[in-house]
């Protein structure tokens, strides 16, 4: 007699319907898993969290989205000289949107926990990002929505205030280009503002930036500084003022105006600034 079980049409019956109870199963029930070392889910190019789309090659080498158009269409794994294409690795995808991990913020506050591959995003508008503060005799170190109140406790004296209106109406900025630094705030959005000045050997780079994250759905601005001296007149006019979290010696690549030497008497520069609030796109 014929075991019923080893039917092959009874097998085909009996996997079938596991299925539905497996997918059941999966749609109540969230199981979570420890991942021992987060270096796994970093683009082995930049070391950077990977993002969505991630890429690979036919031997399963990955890139991130940013790196991918670096690469030349080469894998970058070591010893692999297959094509990387467009051929998304859809299994490290749903890794990255599953797994959790705390903003590194959360020693200072920050509650937020989000998917690895937004780790770097929300890391750049988090308000409990250390920012220092601007005045360059201080090591003071503090979140963002604090940086403000120290600064006005400590350094009022040493600062000059921005008009609220936002609509270029300037103010005068007295700065020594030996010191190199002058700070302005605002104070009903609690904002600080750092006129940098940069000496070379042509001249005087003199550049606006505001201490926040660098996050884009931050309020943005703009500026536009004016120096005049013996009938000559020197203006620029910014696209947008760059953010960020500490005051640099590095001179900016962009967003500067520029006042030659023929221009410069004695130390001080007297400049005019406007500070405009851009709309919301």
């Amino acid at each position: 007699m014929e075991d019923s079980n080893s039917h092959p049409q009874n097998q085909t019956s009996k996997r079938k319907s596991s299925h539905p109870q497996k997918k059941q199963r999966m749609e109540n029930e969230t199981r979570s898993a420890k991942l021992l070392d987060l270096d796994v889910l970093d683009c082995p190019v930049c070391f950077e969290p990977l993002t969505i789309p991630t890429f690979q090659c036919d031997d399963g080498h990955i890139v991130c989205n940013f790196c991918f158009a670096k690469v030349s269409n080469k894998c970058p794994g070591p010893g692999c000289d297959l094509p990387i294409g467009n051929k998304r690795c859809f299994a490290m995808e749903r890794v990255l949107e599953s797994a959790f991990v705390p903003c590194q913020n959360t020693e200072f506050g920050c509650t937020k926990s989000v998917s690895y591959e937004k780790v770097s995003s929300h890391e750049k508008e988090c308000n409990y990002s250390q920012c220092s503060c601007p005045n360059l005799e201080c090591n003071y170190t503090g979140s963002y929505n604090i940086i403000y109140g120290h600064f006005m406790r400590r350094h009022l004296y040493n600062s000059t205030i921005v008009s609220s209106k936002w609509g270029y109406s300037t103010v005068d900025v007295l700065i020594n280009i030996k010191e190199k630094v002058s700070v302005l705030w605002e104070s009903r959005q609690k904002l600080l503002f750092v006129v940098q000045c940069f000496k070379e050997r042509h001249g005087v780079y003199v550049t606006v930036r505001r201490i926040a994250p660098p996050a884009s759905e931050f309020k943005k601005f703009s500026y536009r500084l004016s120096y005049s001296i013996d009938g000559h007149n020197v203006t620029y006019e910014s696209p947008e003022v760059k953010r960020l979290l500490e005051v640099n010696s590095q001179i900016p690549d962009d967003s500067f105006m520029f006042v030659p030497n023929c221009l410069l008497h004695g130390e001080m520069l007297e400049l005019k600034l406007g500070i405009k609030k851009l709309k919301q796109t």
